[in-house]
Protein backbone atom coordinates (compact mmCIF):
# COMPACT_ATOMS: atom_id res chain seq x y z
CA UNK A 1 0.00 0.00 0.00
CA UNK A 2 1.14 3.56 -0.74
CA UNK A 3 -0.17 6.30 1.55
CA UNK A 4 0.21 10.04 0.86
CA UNK A 5 0.00 12.27 3.92
CA UNK A 6 0.11 16.09 4.02
CA UNK A 7 1.30 17.70 7.28
CA UNK A 8 2.49 21.20 8.14
CA UNK A 9 4.80 21.98 11.05
CA UNK A 10 6.05 25.21 12.53
CA UNK A 11 8.31 25.76 15.51
CA UNK A 12 9.14 29.32 16.59
CA UNK A 13 11.18 30.09 19.66
CA UNK A 14 9.83 33.03 21.66
CA UNK A 15 10.31 32.74 25.40
CA UNK A 16 7.79 34.51 27.60
CA UNK A 17 8.54 35.88 31.04
CA UNK A 18 6.87 34.10 33.95
CA UNK A 19 3.79 35.65 35.59
CA UNK A 20 3.25 36.65 39.18
CA UNK A 21 1.32 34.24 41.40
CA UNK A 22 -2.25 35.56 41.44
CA UNK A 23 -5.72 34.18 42.28
CA UNK A 24 -7.11 32.11 39.38
CA UNK A 25 -9.13 34.00 36.81
CA UNK A 26 -10.74 30.76 35.73
CA UNK A 27 -11.16 27.43 37.51
CA UNK A 28 -13.05 24.17 37.01
CA UNK A 29 -13.63 21.38 39.49
CA UNK A 30 -14.50 17.70 38.94
CA UNK A 31 -15.78 18.23 35.38
CA UNK A 32 -17.18 15.09 33.73
CA UNK A 33 -18.47 14.50 30.20
CA UNK A 34 -19.67 11.35 28.48
CA UNK A 35 -20.53 10.76 24.81
CA UNK A 36 -22.60 7.58 24.71
CA UNK A 37 -20.38 4.77 25.97
CA UNK A 38 -17.23 6.93 25.82
CA UNK A 39 -16.13 8.70 29.02
CA UNK A 40 -14.39 11.75 27.55
CA UNK A 41 -13.73 13.53 30.87
CA UNK A 42 -13.66 11.93 34.32
CA UNK A 43 -13.37 14.49 37.11
CA UNK A 44 -11.02 17.09 35.60
CA UNK A 45 -9.93 20.11 37.67
CA UNK A 46 -7.96 23.06 36.28
CA UNK A 47 -6.98 26.59 37.32
CA UNK A 48 -5.62 29.39 35.12
CA UNK A 49 -4.25 32.65 36.51
CA UNK A 50 -4.50 36.09 34.87
CA UNK A 51 -1.40 36.87 32.85
CA UNK A 52 -0.60 33.18 32.41
CA UNK A 53 -0.15 30.88 29.41
CA UNK A 54 -1.31 27.45 30.57
CA UNK A 55 -0.41 24.47 28.39
CA UNK A 56 -3.01 21.71 28.12
CA UNK A 57 -1.16 18.57 27.04
CA UNK A 58 -2.23 15.06 26.05
CA UNK A 59 -2.44 12.54 23.24
CA UNK A 60 -5.28 12.53 20.73
CA UNK A 61 -8.44 11.50 22.58
CA UNK A 62 -7.14 12.57 25.98
CA UNK A 63 -9.99 15.07 26.37
CA UNK A 64 -8.26 18.41 25.76
CA UNK A 65 -10.61 19.82 23.15
CA UNK A 66 -13.69 18.48 24.94
CA UNK A 67 -12.63 20.23 28.13
CA UNK A 68 -12.07 23.53 26.35
CA UNK A 69 -15.35 23.26 24.43
CA UNK A 70 -17.12 23.00 27.79
CA UNK A 71 -15.31 26.15 28.87
CA UNK A 72 -16.30 27.90 25.62
CA UNK A 73 -19.96 26.86 25.84
CA UNK A 74 -19.92 24.42 22.91
CA UNK A 75 -20.70 21.47 25.24
CA UNK A 76 -22.42 21.27 28.61
CA UNK A 77 -20.68 19.27 31.33
CA UNK A 78 -22.54 16.29 32.79
CA UNK A 79 -21.14 17.13 36.21
CA UNK A 80 -18.75 19.59 37.82
CA UNK A 81 -18.38 23.28 38.51
CA UNK A 82 -16.71 26.21 36.77
CA UNK A 83 -15.91 29.67 38.13
CA UNK A 84 -14.89 32.84 36.29
CA UNK A 85 -13.33 35.64 38.35
CA UNK A 86 -14.72 33.93 41.45
CA UNK A 87 -18.29 33.73 40.15
CA UNK A 88 -20.20 30.60 39.02
CA UNK A 89 -19.82 30.09 35.28
CA UNK A 90 -22.04 27.76 33.21
CA UNK A 91 -22.42 29.09 29.64
CA UNK A 92 -25.39 27.78 27.70
CA UNK A 93 -23.74 28.34 24.30
CA UNK A 94 -20.63 29.98 22.75
CA UNK A 95 -22.35 33.39 22.56
CA UNK A 96 -23.07 33.20 26.29
CA UNK A 97 -19.42 32.30 27.01
CA UNK A 98 -18.17 35.11 24.75
CA UNK A 99 -20.35 37.69 26.46
CA UNK A 100 -18.91 36.56 29.80
CA UNK A 101 -15.36 36.98 28.51
CA UNK A 102 -14.32 33.50 27.29
CA UNK A 103 -13.30 32.99 23.65
CA UNK A 104 -11.83 30.00 21.80
CA UNK A 105 -9.67 30.07 18.67
CA UNK A 106 -10.44 26.71 17.10
CA UNK A 107 -7.96 24.72 15.04
CA UNK A 108 -10.50 24.91 12.19
CA UNK A 109 -11.31 28.62 12.10
CA UNK A 110 -14.90 29.80 12.48
CA UNK A 111 -15.16 32.63 9.97
CA UNK A 112 -17.59 33.76 7.28
CA UNK A 113 -15.19 33.80 4.28
CA UNK A 114 -17.47 35.95 2.08
CA UNK A 115 -17.74 38.72 4.69
CA UNK A 116 -15.17 41.44 5.27
CA UNK A 117 -12.53 41.51 7.99
CA UNK A 118 -14.53 44.16 9.82
CA UNK A 119 -17.78 42.16 9.60
CA UNK A 120 -16.08 39.02 10.91
CA UNK A 121 -14.52 40.88 13.84
CA UNK A 122 -17.92 42.29 14.84
CA UNK A 123 -19.92 39.14 14.02
CA UNK A 124 -22.29 38.35 16.88
CA UNK A 125 -21.46 41.54 18.75
CA UNK A 126 -22.79 44.18 16.38
CA UNK A 127 -23.34 47.71 17.65
CA UNK A 128 -26.65 49.22 16.53
CA UNK A 129 -29.08 52.02 17.20
CA UNK A 130 -32.79 51.72 16.49
CA UNK A 131 -32.06 48.63 14.39
CA UNK A 132 -29.37 50.32 12.26
CA UNK A 133 -25.81 49.01 12.39
CA UNK A 134 -23.32 51.68 13.50
CA UNK A 135 -20.74 51.29 10.74
CA UNK A 136 -18.37 53.95 11.99
CA UNK A 137 -18.32 52.35 15.44
CA UNK A 138 -17.63 48.95 13.86
CA UNK A 139 -14.73 50.35 11.82
CA UNK A 140 -13.25 52.11 14.86
CA UNK A 141 -13.43 48.99 17.08
CA UNK A 142 -12.04 46.72 14.35
CA UNK A 143 -9.17 49.11 13.62
CA UNK A 144 -8.38 49.47 17.32
CA UNK A 145 -8.08 45.73 17.94
CA UNK A 146 -6.00 45.21 14.79
CA UNK A 147 -3.69 48.02 15.91
CA UNK A 148 -3.38 46.28 19.27
CA UNK A 149 -2.29 43.14 17.39
CA UNK A 150 0.27 45.22 15.40
CA UNK A 151 -1.63 44.54 12.15
CA UNK A 152 -3.37 47.83 11.56
CA UNK A 153 -2.45 47.49 7.88
CA UNK A 154 -5.02 44.75 7.25
CA UNK A 155 -7.79 46.27 5.05
CA UNK A 156 -11.09 46.17 6.90
CA UNK A 157 -13.17 45.77 3.73
CA UNK A 158 -11.21 42.76 2.41
CA UNK A 159 -13.22 39.48 2.29
CA UNK A 160 -11.59 37.33 4.94
CA UNK A 161 -11.61 34.27 2.66
CA UNK A 162 -9.00 35.98 0.45
CA UNK A 163 -6.53 36.41 3.31
CA UNK A 164 -3.72 33.97 4.16
CA UNK A 165 -4.46 31.50 6.97
CA UNK A 166 -2.34 33.49 9.44
CA UNK A 167 -4.37 36.65 8.79
CA UNK A 168 -7.63 34.70 9.10
CA UNK A 169 -6.49 33.44 12.49
CA UNK A 170 -5.58 36.98 13.48
CA UNK A 171 -9.09 38.10 12.52
CA UNK A 172 -10.56 35.54 14.90
CA UNK A 173 -8.24 36.73 17.68
CA UNK A 174 -9.32 40.30 16.93
CA UNK A 175 -12.95 39.22 17.31
CA UNK A 176 -12.13 37.87 20.78
CA UNK A 177 -10.44 41.15 21.74
CA UNK A 178 -13.41 43.16 20.45
CA UNK A 179 -15.60 41.15 22.83
CA UNK A 180 -13.25 42.11 25.71
CA UNK A 181 -12.46 38.46 26.41
CA UNK A 182 -10.56 37.71 29.62
CA UNK A 183 -9.88 34.02 28.91
CA UNK A 184 -8.62 32.93 25.48
CA UNK A 185 -8.19 29.31 24.37
CA UNK A 186 -5.90 28.40 21.46
CA UNK A 187 -6.49 24.91 20.01
CA UNK A 188 -3.49 23.82 17.88
CA UNK A 189 -2.94 27.37 16.55
CA UNK A 190 0.34 26.77 14.67
CA UNK A 191 -0.64 23.58 12.83
CA UNK A 192 -1.09 25.45 9.51
CA UNK A 193 1.25 28.41 10.04
CA UNK A 194 4.69 29.09 8.66
CA UNK A 195 7.52 29.60 11.13
CA UNK A 196 7.38 33.37 10.57
CA UNK A 197 3.61 33.51 11.09
CA UNK A 198 3.87 31.37 14.22
CA UNK A 199 6.58 33.70 15.57
CA UNK A 200 4.23 36.65 15.08
CA UNK A 201 1.44 34.70 16.81
CA UNK A 202 3.69 34.26 19.84
CA UNK A 203 4.33 38.00 19.87
CA UNK A 204 0.57 38.47 19.96
CA UNK A 205 0.24 35.98 22.82
CA UNK A 206 3.00 37.80 24.68
CA UNK A 207 1.10 41.09 24.39
CA UNK A 208 -2.21 39.51 25.44
CA UNK A 209 -0.49 37.94 28.42
CA UNK A 210 0.98 41.26 29.52
CA UNK A 211 -2.52 42.74 29.48
CA UNK A 212 -3.57 40.22 32.15
CA UNK A 213 -5.47 37.81 29.92
CA UNK A 214 -5.56 34.13 30.93
CA UNK A 215 -4.54 31.91 28.00
CA UNK A 216 -4.98 28.16 27.60
CA UNK A 217 -2.74 26.76 24.87
CA UNK A 218 -3.22 23.32 23.27
CA UNK A 219 -0.51 21.94 21.00
CA UNK A 220 1.19 18.66 20.11
CA UNK A 221 4.46 20.52 19.53
CA UNK A 222 6.08 20.14 22.94
CA UNK A 223 9.05 22.34 22.05
CA UNK A 224 6.84 25.38 21.51
CA UNK A 225 4.88 24.63 24.69
CA UNK A 226 8.11 24.74 26.65
CA UNK A 227 9.02 28.03 25.04
CA UNK A 228 5.80 29.99 25.58
CA UNK A 229 3.91 28.40 28.49
CA UNK A 230 4.23 29.00 32.23
CA UNK A 231 2.39 26.03 33.71
CA UNK A 232 0.99 22.79 32.30
CA UNK A 233 -1.70 20.21 32.89
CA UNK A 234 -1.42 16.72 31.36
CA UNK A 235 -4.57 14.77 30.49
CA UNK A 236 -4.65 11.05 29.83
CA UNK A 237 -7.87 9.13 29.14
CA UNK A 238 -9.97 12.05 30.35
CA UNK A 239 -8.16 12.46 33.67
CA UNK A 240 -5.54 14.87 35.01
CA UNK A 241 -2.36 12.88 35.58
CA UNK A 242 0.09 15.74 36.24
CA UNK A 243 0.50 19.49 36.46
CA UNK A 244 3.25 21.92 37.38
CA UNK A 245 5.61 24.56 36.02
CA UNK A 246 7.16 23.85 32.64
CA UNK A 247 10.50 25.39 33.60
CA UNK A 248 10.82 22.67 36.25
CA UNK A 249 9.86 19.76 33.99
CA UNK A 250 11.71 18.08 31.13
CA UNK A 251 10.06 17.19 27.83
CA UNK A 252 10.93 13.53 28.45
CA UNK A 253 8.95 13.64 31.69
CA UNK A 254 5.97 15.20 29.92
CA UNK A 255 6.01 12.54 27.21
CA UNK A 256 6.15 9.83 29.86
CA UNK A 257 3.16 11.39 31.65
CA UNK A 258 1.23 11.65 28.38
CA UNK A 259 1.62 8.00 27.38
CA UNK A 260 1.86 6.45 30.86
CA UNK A 261 5.13 4.61 30.30
CA UNK A 262 8.82 5.17 29.65
CA UNK A 263 9.85 5.73 26.05
CA UNK A 264 13.42 4.80 25.28
CA UNK A 265 13.15 6.63 21.94
CA UNK A 266 10.86 9.45 20.88
CA UNK A 267 10.91 8.16 17.29
CA UNK A 268 11.97 4.48 17.48
CA UNK A 269 13.30 2.96 14.29
CA UNK A 270 12.04 -0.45 13.25
CA UNK A 271 14.77 -2.59 11.67
CA UNK A 272 13.82 -3.14 8.06
CA UNK A 273 15.20 -3.26 4.55
CA UNK A 274 13.33 -1.29 1.86
CA UNK A 275 12.10 -3.55 -0.89
CA UNK A 276 11.23 -3.10 -4.54
CA UNK A 277 9.85 0.20 -5.87
CA UNK A 278 6.07 0.52 -5.41
CA UNK A 279 5.64 4.04 -6.77
CA UNK A 280 7.78 5.78 -9.37
CA UNK A 281 7.33 9.42 -10.37
CA UNK A 282 9.19 10.65 -13.43
CA UNK A 283 9.41 14.34 -14.41
CA UNK A 284 5.96 15.08 -12.98
CA UNK A 285 4.74 18.63 -13.59
CA UNK A 286 1.54 20.56 -12.91
CA UNK A 287 0.16 24.08 -13.24
CA UNK A 288 1.80 25.90 -11.51
CA UNK A 289 3.35 23.10 -9.44
CA UNK A 290 4.96 20.56 -9.16
CA UNK A 291 7.81 21.20 -11.56
CA UNK A 292 9.62 18.26 -13.12
CA UNK A 293 9.70 16.08 -9.96
CA UNK A 294 11.29 12.63 -10.00
CA UNK A 295 10.84 10.35 -6.97
CA UNK A 296 10.81 6.66 -6.06
CA UNK A 297 9.01 5.11 -3.05
CA UNK A 298 9.94 1.54 -2.09
CA UNK A 299 8.06 -1.12 -0.15
CA UNK A 300 8.49 -0.62 3.61
CA UNK A 301 9.87 2.90 3.20
CA UNK A 302 8.77 6.32 4.49
CA UNK A 303 9.78 9.23 2.27
CA UNK A 304 9.59 12.70 3.81
CA UNK A 305 8.90 15.77 1.70
CA UNK A 306 10.47 18.89 3.24
CA UNK A 307 10.03 22.49 2.18
CA UNK A 308 8.60 25.86 3.11
CA UNK A 309 4.91 26.63 2.77
CA UNK A 310 4.31 27.26 -0.94
CA UNK A 311 7.19 25.04 -2.07
CA UNK A 312 4.78 22.60 -3.73
CA UNK A 313 4.65 19.65 -1.32
CA UNK A 314 0.84 19.54 -1.19
CA UNK A 315 0.53 20.13 -4.94
CA UNK A 316 2.89 17.23 -5.64
CA UNK A 317 0.84 14.76 -3.60
CA UNK A 318 -2.46 16.01 -5.04
CA UNK A 319 -1.07 15.60 -8.56
CA UNK A 320 0.20 12.08 -7.84
CA UNK A 321 -3.23 11.07 -6.53
CA UNK A 322 -5.06 12.72 -9.42
CA UNK A 323 -6.79 15.56 -7.58
CA UNK A 324 -4.79 18.14 -9.55
CA UNK A 325 -4.12 17.83 -13.30
CA UNK A 326 -0.64 16.85 -14.44
CA UNK A 327 0.80 18.76 -17.40
CA UNK A 328 3.74 16.41 -17.92
CA UNK A 329 5.57 13.37 -16.60
CA UNK A 330 4.40 9.91 -15.53
CA UNK A 331 3.35 8.08 -12.33
CA UNK A 332 3.68 4.28 -12.42
CA UNK A 333 3.08 1.51 -9.87
CA UNK A 334 4.92 -1.76 -9.29
CA UNK A 335 2.23 -3.72 -11.18
CA UNK A 336 2.99 -1.69 -14.30
CA UNK A 337 -0.14 0.48 -14.09
CA UNK A 338 0.23 4.11 -15.11
CA UNK A 339 -1.93 6.55 -13.16
CA UNK A 340 -3.95 8.80 -15.46
CA UNK A 341 -4.83 11.59 -13.03
CA UNK A 342 -8.11 10.00 -11.86
CA UNK A 343 -8.66 9.61 -8.06
CA UNK A 344 -11.01 6.67 -8.68
CA UNK A 345 -8.26 4.84 -10.54
CA UNK A 346 -5.80 5.68 -7.74
CA UNK A 347 -8.16 4.18 -5.16
CA UNK A 348 -8.63 1.03 -7.27
CA UNK A 349 -4.84 0.74 -7.44
CA UNK A 350 -4.67 0.91 -3.60
CA UNK A 351 -3.23 4.40 -3.41
CA UNK A 352 -4.39 6.30 -0.30
CA UNK A 353 -4.43 10.03 0.34
CA UNK A 354 -4.73 11.85 3.71
CA UNK A 355 -5.58 15.50 3.11
CA UNK A 356 -4.21 18.37 5.20
CA UNK A 357 -7.78 19.73 5.44
CA UNK A 358 -9.79 16.81 6.81
CA UNK A 359 -12.89 18.96 7.46
CA UNK A 360 -13.30 20.25 3.91
CA UNK A 361 -11.66 17.49 1.84
CA UNK A 362 -11.15 14.35 3.90
CA UNK A 363 -14.44 13.52 5.60
CA UNK A 364 -18.20 13.62 5.05
CA UNK A 365 -19.01 15.07 8.47
CA UNK A 366 -22.76 14.47 8.24
CA UNK A 367 -22.27 10.73 7.64
CA UNK A 368 -21.39 8.01 10.14
CA UNK A 369 -17.96 6.59 10.93
CA UNK A 370 -18.93 3.42 9.07
CA UNK A 371 -19.89 5.38 5.96
CA UNK A 372 -16.66 7.38 6.00
CA UNK A 373 -14.45 4.32 6.49
CA UNK A 374 -16.00 2.39 3.62
CA UNK A 375 -17.11 5.04 1.10
CA UNK A 376 -14.21 4.30 -1.23
CA UNK A 377 -14.39 0.51 -0.94
CA UNK A 378 -17.87 -1.00 -0.60
CA UNK A 379 -17.27 -4.08 -2.76
CA UNK A 380 -16.33 -6.48 0.11
CA UNK A 381 -19.66 -5.73 1.80
CA UNK A 382 -21.95 -6.08 -1.23
CA UNK A 383 -23.99 -9.15 -2.05
CA UNK A 384 -26.04 -9.08 -5.27
CA UNK A 385 -25.79 -5.29 -5.19
CA UNK A 386 -27.14 -5.04 -1.63
CA UNK A 387 -24.99 -3.66 1.20
CA UNK A 388 -24.46 -6.19 4.01
CA UNK A 389 -24.53 -3.83 7.01
CA UNK A 390 -23.61 -6.52 9.54
CA UNK A 391 -20.47 -7.50 7.65
CA UNK A 392 -19.51 -3.85 7.13
CA UNK A 393 -20.03 -2.90 10.78
CA UNK A 394 -17.97 -5.88 11.89
CA UNK A 395 -15.07 -4.72 9.69
CA UNK A 396 -15.45 -1.13 10.89
CA UNK A 397 -15.31 -2.22 14.55
CA UNK A 398 -12.08 -4.07 13.84
CA UNK A 399 -10.59 -0.92 12.29
CA UNK A 400 -11.73 1.26 15.20
CA UNK A 401 -9.99 -1.11 17.59
CA UNK A 402 -6.88 -1.31 15.41
CA UNK A 403 -6.41 2.48 15.21
CA UNK A 404 -7.59 3.06 18.80
CA UNK A 405 -10.49 5.31 17.79
CA UNK A 406 -12.83 6.11 20.69
CA UNK A 407 -16.47 6.05 19.62
CA UNK A 408 -19.76 4.57 20.77
CA UNK A 409 -19.85 2.43 17.62
CA UNK A 410 -19.77 2.43 13.81
CA UNK A 411 -22.89 4.61 13.68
Amino acid sequence: MVLLWVRTRAGPSNVLAKPRNMPPLFSMFDVCKRFGATQALAGVSLEVEPGEVHALIGENGAGKSTLMKILAGVYRADRGEMRLAGNPFAPSDPADALSAGVAMIHQELNLAPHLSVEANIMLGQERHRAGWVRRRTHARIAQDVLNRLSRGDVPLNQPVGRLPIAMQQLTEIARALASQARVLVFDEPTSSLTEQDAAHLFEVIRELRRSGMAIVYISHFLEELAQISDRYTVLRDGRVVANGRLEETSLDDIVRMMVGRDLTEMFPRVPHTPGEPLLEIRNLSGDPMPRNVTLTVRRGEIVGLAGLVGAGRTELLRTIFGLDRATGGKVTLSNGATLRGDPRQSIRQRLGFVSEDRKEEGLALSLSIADNLTLTRLTPYLRAGVLNLRRRNQAVRQWLQRINCKAAGPG
